[in-house]
């Protein structure tokens, strides 16, 4: 089964091109006296999927179910991963927001960074060589939301994916939950969310440790694997004791007709950032599934016609009663599958402060 899972000689989530095998036996690093060595207790995921202003459906139904049950999401995970504008909720969680708090801020997040007239049809010919977003624009937003906090602040495990354009290679910001993570918690939140957000076309590519980074949505728009692999090779856990949450941005049901069979540009320009979107999300569904047995993986989305919401331009009340709906029927299974569970507490591995700012580091992964 080829996945992802970190590689032995890398200090942090920065992958060489070739397969890994995740039912490898987990390494004896793994071991950090955080989590049990074998696993008697569940090992419980929240993966949450890139969508860019539609991930405010994700923020919603995550609230509405605290609000419901009376429950704290964050304290039910072990482990959160997010991906794209879900990893900009997953760094939120990790900050210590809580979803009703993340749901304010995205809503401002969006009609700040995705202005509705930067989609104006007489803008189209400087789209054709320059990003349509502002990324100063997102910075400051972002900025509003996870303040000067960095990844080791996280009171979370989390892992976020990005792809190094420079190295062609996966790149995945973890928090110091291993001894061998000795980089990444001293990155500013900001730019790691700068990083997993940068979507061709809509962002330019971010610079993060002296790295070109875009969106982790390319190769991971469903981290559900992402995360497992990172609990069995990195926090000792067995399959059989993994639990993952996924939640979705809004399932659009598509139509596919005969005439992209054997179209060109012209006719796959529009449908094919979503198309690889969702057949990404839809292919780490099922070998998360094949992995940890259907019964231990529950996904959430909404499902709505095609073409009501883009990345960039969803209607905030429209994605709220979206997710009163799917939080509805949410509920019962967050109860009776992940709501009895408590995450053990998270103490971060921080390493020695004096080792300096990691943006002034080799690009050279550390390794012990």
């Amino acid at each position: 089964m080829a996945v992802v899972p970190a590689n032995p000689t890398d200090a942090e989530g920065i992958m060489p091109s070739g397969q890994f095998d995740v039912d490898a036996q987990p390494s004896s690093l793994g071991a950090t006296g955080q989590v049990p060595e074998t696993a008697t207790e569940p090992f419980q995921i929240l993966a949450l999927d890139g969508g860019g202003a539609k991930a405010l459906f994700t923020a919603h139904v995550l609230a509405r179910l605290e609000q419901d049950l009376g429950v704290s999401i964050s304290e039910s995970f072990d482990l959160i991963a997010g991906t794209s504008a879900g990893g900009i909720v997953a760094l939120a969680l990790g900050s210590g927001l809580a979803p009703a708090q993340i749901v304010e801020h995205y809503e401002e997040l969006v009609s700040t960074v995705f202005p509705a007239a930067r989609r104006r049809l007489w803008r189209r010919t400087r789209q054709l060589t320059s990003p349509i977003y502002d990324d100063d624009a997102l910075r400051t937003a972002l900025t509003n939301v996870l303040g000067g906090q960095t990844l080791g602040d996280s009171t979370k495990r989390l892992v976020i994916p990005a792809w190094d354009v420079q190295r062609g290679a996966v790149h995945i910001f973890k928090t110091p939950h291993n001894p061998r993570l000795t980089r990444d918690w001293r990155i500013p939140m900001v730019d790691i969310a700068m990083a997993t957000s940068a979507a061709p076309l809509y962002f330019p590519a971010a610079r993060v440790d002296g790295h070109r980074l875009i969106d982790g949505g390319v190769w991971a728009n469903n981290p559900s694997v992402v995360a497992i692999a990172e609990a069995v090779s990195m926090l000792n856990q067995t399959l059989s004791s993994i639990k993952v949450l996924n939640v979705g941005t809004i399932d659009q049901l598509t139509n596919h007709p005969k005439r992209l069979d054997r179209g060109g540009l012209l006719h796959w320009a529009r449908p094919i950032a979503p198309l690889i979107l969702n057949a990404g999300s839809r292919g780490g569904q099922g070998i998360a599934e094949h992995l940890i047995g259907k019964h231990s993986y529950a996904r959430f989305d909404a499902r709505v016609p095609g073409d009501l919401y883009a990345l960039d331009s969803a209607d905030p009340n429209d994605l709220a009663g979206l997710a009163a709906s799917v939080s509805r029927e949410l509920s019962p299974v967050y109860t009776e599958q992940f709501a009895t569970h408590h995450a053990a507490e998270y103490t971060p591995l921080i390493g020695d402060p004096q080792r300096g700012d990691p943006t002034s580091t080799s690009t050279t992964e550390v390794s012990q």
